[in-house]
């Protein structure tokens, strides 16, 4: 979600699930932190948390919501605030 936030695929900027997977590099995430699951299926499951938004297209684009950027915007104040001290 933070690199989607990165990329500012937030909104109405929504782009097809497998450029989104591109976008952020899902490859290396994926290798990066051992994820067995492909990017459509964690696009689902953030869907149903109200994190991603699918614009009614049943997963075939995806961006970031409203709640999913707060959330992302959260992290980045707390690892800020936690370097200060």
């Amino acid at each position: 979600m933070k690199e989607m936030y990165d990329k500012r695929i937030i909104g109405k900027q929504y782009f097809p699930i497998h450029k989104v997977g591109l976008k952020i590099g899902w490859s290396s995430i994926q290798i990066k932190y051992k994820i067995k699951t492909n990017f459509k299926k964690v696009i689902r499951h953030l869907k149903s948390k109200g994190y991603v938004e699918d614009h009614g297209k049943s997963c075939a684009v995806a961006s970031l919501s409203k709640l999913g950027v707060d959330y992302v915007r959260g992290l980045i104040l707390e690892s800020k605030s936690e370097k200060k001290f």
